[in-house]
């Protein structure tokens, strides 16, 4: 049994704070990690609010230590095949497998019954904490050190190699690219303009679509920049939507998860086209659909994928991406990191500045 500080919540009910928790030494773990940098995100503010109600606390625990996006620096670990040693950094994978056949052939993210769990948000102690014992299976090395400034957000980004990947899947059922085998003339929209979103913009460049990211308000300098250096559009679809949306949309990635806005740009989309679901967001008021809408879904071929989590080797995709984009980018992409916070304020999870893109905890 081991005392840390932690950043603390009641799963589901809400709540937050900094303070010490008993923790149970992990059943074979073989490695010491103190954090360098934790992420916070949408799904840490919806379990401090109480509007997750799918959040837990672990088994024989009233509080749940909260955090899934992180980086870490490794203090100790015993024999692994993983080349890892002490000093080195490291990610750790949140998703921790079930006993379906997905997560026994390491592919917890499309977990079939539900018996997986989360770190920081079902059943499993998250990163926020001072230290704590991990197993080697499930950390990611980070080979290239210069990159710790942003290595944090591969959490995030291991998400997009994952809707990627079903894109990739779903798209073959017609042929998607257009006469010359590129996606050049392709349009993408990602509603959206925080971090997962500027996230999945850079991917559908790589992709080589026209690529735009969307929101119904104005945006501040940081992010125009970012778009700009990458290439990417931004549209305030309050007030040009349909400008925006002539020549129709190849491939639609939401973000946001408010049906209204969705459903809005889905009728926009082209013939097979495909519609990724991301966001999600229990608490978004519905909104109409009618049986013209089901129509233009099947007379278009359009299909509609949800995703949601990944896979280790979407870890390592998304650390190979960063690494790029680091140094393509440079300053514009390190600028992701908007706000650095200690552990002690977490006022900055009842609170979303601005201007943020994302929010770290420094440790």
């Amino acid at each position: 049994m081991a005392q840390v500080n932690a950043i603390l919540t009641d799963a589901p009910k809400g709540g937050v704070r900094y303070g010490k928790i008993d923790i149970r030494d992990e059943e074979g773990a073989n490695a010491k990690l103190e954090p360098v940098y934790t992420g916070i995100c949408g799904t840490d503010r919806g379990i401090v609010s109480g509007s997750l109600q799918f959040a837990y606390n672990p088994q024989g625990y009233s509080s749940l230590v909260l955090g899934h996006e992180s980086v870490c620096k490794v203090i100790d670990i015993g024999e692994n095949p993983y080349h890892i040693r002490p000093g080195d950094y490291v990610v750790p994978v949140v998703r921790r497998p079930g006993d379906c056949v997905n997560c026994l052939a390491g592919r917890q993210d499309n977990c079939s019954d539900g018996n997986k769990h989360e770190a920081g948000i079902t059943g499993m102690h998250g990163f926020m904490r001072e230290y704590f014992y991990d197993h080697s299976d499930y950390l990611v090395k980070v080979k290239d050190p210069s990159i710790l400034d942003v290595a944090v957000l591969t959490e995030p980004t291991k998400n997009v190699m994952k809707a990627f990947e079903v894109f990739s899947v779903v798209s073959k059922r017609a042929i998607f690219h257009n006469r010359h085998s590129t996606l050049t003339d392709k349009r993408a929209f990602v509603i959206g303009t925080g971090s997962e979103a500027f996230l999945y913009a850079l991917m559908c460049r790589e992709y080589g679509f026209e690529t735009v990211i969307l929101n119904r308000h104005p945006i501040d300098e940081r992010k125009l920049s970012l778009a700009d250096a990458a290439g990417i559009e931004f549209h305030d679809y309050s007030k040009d939507f349909d400008q925006v949306t002539q020549g129709g949309i190849d491939l639609l990635i939401d973000t946001s998860g408010h049906p209204e806005t969705i459903f809005r740009f889905m009728r926009k989309m082209n013939y097979n086209g495909v519609l990724i679901l991301f966001g999600t967001n229990g608490k978004a008021p519905g909104a109409p659909l009618d049986g013209s809408d089901i129509d233009y879904i099947v007379e278009r071929n359009i299909t509609i994928a949800g995703s949601v989590d990944a896979a280790q080797v979407h870890y390592y995709q998304a650390l190979e991406y960063i690494r790029k984009w680091r140094y393509v980018y440079g300053k514009a992409f390190a600028s992701m990191i908007t706000g650095v916070y200690s552990p002690e304020e977490t006022d900055i999870f009842s609170r979303k500045p601005a201007e943020e893109i994302k929010s770290v905890i420094k440790w």
